[in-house]
Parts: structure tokens; sequence; C-alpha cells
């Protein structure tokens, strides 16, 4: 049974959809709303039309699901990000952030110059 276990290459192995949503945890017709709005998702179609997913796809899709449902992202947003990491660019600072480590940055200095005080 080790030896069967061995040939198994995760790169290789194809997924139906049913079992991409059940791995995931969201429904088929998500997974079939995000292959119209994230070009990144294309899965082929088998001889009968059904979509069979790679493992590289459903990389995709947690991606996806990890960028709407944790970060927040709007489909759009997501859409962008997606591209820009496809693409390999640095996607642009959020704006909270920035605004959030110049207030750190301003604490450091006030809390610096306390010290060179004493």
């Amino acid at each position: 049974m080790g030896d069967v276990m061995e040939n198994i290459d995760p790169e290789n192995t194809l997924y139906r959809v049913g079992e991409v949503s059940h791995l995931v945890d969201v429904d088929p017709y998500v997974l079939r709303y995000w292959e119209k709005m994230f070009p990144q998702l294309k899965p082929k179609k088998d001889e009968n039309g059904q979509r069979i997913y790679t493992q590289s796809d459903i990389d995709i899709v947690l991606r996806i699901k990890y960028l709407l449902y944790e970060e927040r992202y709007t489909i759009a947003g997501a859409k962008k990000k997606l591209s820009n990491e496809s693409e390999g660019k640095i996607a642009e600072p959020d704006s909270n952030l920035m605004i959030k480590l110049r207030d750190v940055k301003q604490m450091l200095q006030e809390v610096s110059a306390i010290l060179d005080k004493e």
C-alpha cells in the first residue's frame, strides 16, 4: 500500500468541482462565480464538460477565499491584488497601515526626545 501512495503526485491529481467545494468549504456556485470574476482561475473541462481542478487551481481558490473572507477585500480589490501578485508587482501600500506606521514613528521620535533630555 505504501507503494501506491508514493506514486501519487499531488500536482497532477485532478479534482472535480464538488471535491474542491468540499476541500475549501465553498459552495460550487461560488467557485463558478469566481471563475468568471478572476482570470487566474481557469480550471480545465473534461470530455463531458465538467470542471477539473489541479492543485494550482485549488491554491488560487484558497488565495481568493483568504482575500475575500479573511482580509475582507471586495471582489474588485481581490482581483487587483491577485493580478498584481501574478505579475510580480508590489501592491500599493494600505493607507491605514501607512497612517499607523506614521503614528508609531512619531511616538518613537517623542520617546527618543524624552530619553535624550535625561
